[in-house]
């Protein structure tokens, strides 16, 4: 496979906490516009593997990592590559929802504002992305209700508009249906397709 197809690669990955060696020699490559699966027993490291490229294991304080992790081929845990900017480029959703404990609209704008993305687009920003991870026509007249307050079902769908509001160039999902009845699901992989393109 040529290196201009790679997206995210990394590359002779072992990682510890304390003494604990949990991801050995891992190495693994990503292709741009492809939506990949990585498939294995729970407690194999899937989750802990992802946390690693959206750097999430950077306050853990026994967590160590060798090895290296790239984005178009520049290492993301380089000094002159920010976290920020590491987790706008490459986006994350969890298993279990996180919303902010703000309104539901904030949760999206948020992220936009703190990206100086302009005031005057905004809105329109977070009803897309809410309208894409069909949340929407259940949200759109009470925008400023906590998030929190939602089902769980919904807080999932929002943290999944709160990923996608930015347009990172990478999605990394953690079983991001698991809380989502099968119309939901099937809603969202519908939408996980249309974003590889």
């Amino acid at each position: 496979m040529k290196d201009s197809q790679i997206k995210l690669a990394a590359s002779e990955v072992n990682l510890w906490f304390g003494s604990k060696h949990v991801l050995k020699n891992v190495q693994v490559d990503f292709e741009k516009n492809k939506v990949t699966a990585l498939i294995g027993p729970s407690g194999c490291g899937k989750s802990t593997l992802l946390r690693c490229f959206n750097r999430m294991h950077d306050l853990s304080p026994d967590a160590r990592i060798e090895g290296r992790f790239l984005l178009d081929g520049k290492s993301i845990y380089d000094a002159d590559f920010p976290v920020t900017q590491v987790r706008k480029r490459i986006g994350m959703v969890f298993q279990k929802p996180n919303p902010f404990p703000k309104s539901i609209y904030e949760n999206i704008n948020y992220g936009l504002r703190i990206n100086n993305v302009q005031k005057e687009q905004r809105a329109q920003i977070v009803e897309n992305a809410l309208k894409e991870s069909f949340i929407w026509e259940e949200v759109k007249d009470d925008l400023l209700r906590p998030a929190t307050r939602l089902s769980g079902g919904q807080q999932q769908r929002l943290c999944i508009a709160r990923a996608v509001a930015l347009r990172p160039e990478v999605i990394l999902m953690d079983e991001p249906c698991s809380a989502l009845d099968p119309i939901s699901t099937l809603k969202i992989e519908e939408l996980i397709v249309k974003l590889k393109e």
